[in-house]
């Protein structure tokens, strides 16, 4: 879990020095992804007819393609911000979680959940500096996609969390391969298609941060408590900030901290149900 993690907080690194297009980055990192695991669901016996109704199908493309747009809006997110506040503000999700399960499944919201939520959203406020003088329309904008790309992600996951019985890799698989279709007639494969060292980037983009990433992590939630991966998690945002200050120079300012700390404990708080009230149960 530790490795996946360090693993996604370098991904905006191999992003920007890869050069390339959201949408070019997004077909390559799908299409080496699903190469790569291919033979391993394969291996593990996962070409099974009974994950392939239409109704699992339906529900694995629908998703995929979810994460697909989410990927490619987060990843023009990050030459208009910071890799890394970009990253804290991406870890708004399971608020959207919360809300859309409310919404959409009837889930109980409770008053701690609420707590967490809008001490979140006040670390949001911050970071955005919304009634600041020296207001960033860039920055805001970079921003704004962010937290659209995390509400395709958060609705992603509710989606895949109907696929109880179907393998994680292969949801993965099927998509990623779903990605790499939609978008290839997007790409720009002939044009502004990767040169040289980008390809190293764009490869290990596909390899190590999806392919491998996803294996690791999928792995280690099968063996440690979903409290151990809730704090773990944060080796993600946490290793970001230390990659974007070392490669670009960026750093964050003194409300930027403050609101990403209130985010991050408005996360854990959601995540390890800490009790501000007392529940009924």
């Amino acid at each position: 879990m530790v490795i996946a993690m360090l693993l996604s907080g370098s991904i905006g690194l191999f992003v920007i020095k890869s050069g390339q297009s959201p949408i070019n980055i997004v077909f390559f990192r799908c299409l080496i992804a699903a190469l790569c695991l291919a033979p391993l669901c394969y291996f593990y016996g996962q070409f099974n007819k009974k994950y392939f109704n239409i109704k699992e199908l339906m529900l694995m493309i629908s998703s995929g393609l979810l994460i697909v747009f989410n990927w490619a809006l987060l990843f023009a997110a990050f030459p208009k911000t910071s890799i890394s506040l970009a990253t804290i503000v991406y870890h708004v999700n399971p608020f959207i979680i919360l809300f859309l399960g409310a919404i959409l499944f009837k889930n109980k919201i409770n008053k701690n959940d609420i707590t967490w939520t809008v001490l979140a959203f006040i670390g949001l406020i911050i970071i955005i500096g919304l009634g600041n003088f020296k207001f960033d329309y860039n920055q805001f904008s970079g921003l704004a996609l962010v937290l659209i790309a995390t509400t395709l992600y958060s609705i992603s996951v509710l989606i895949t969390k109907k696929l109880n019985n179907t393998p994680p890799l292969l949801i993965v698989l099927i998509q990623t391969i779903s990605g790499a279709i939609v978008l290839c007639p997007f790409a720009n494969l002939i044009g502004t298609s990767p040169s040289g060292n980008q390809w190293i980037f764009i490869i290990c983009l596909g390899v190590f941060h999806t392919a491998l990433l996803y294996f690791l992590m999928y792995s280690a939630i099968k063996k440690i408590p979903l409290n151990n991966i809730s704090i773990l998690s944060f080796i993600y945002p946490i290793s970001t900030i230390f990659i974007d200050y070392l490669f670009f120079d960026h750093l964050l300012t003194s409300l930027q901290i403050i609101g990403s700390l209130l985010i991050l404990i408005g996360v854990l708080g959601i995540k390890l149900h800490w009790n501000v009230f007392k529940t009924n149960h």
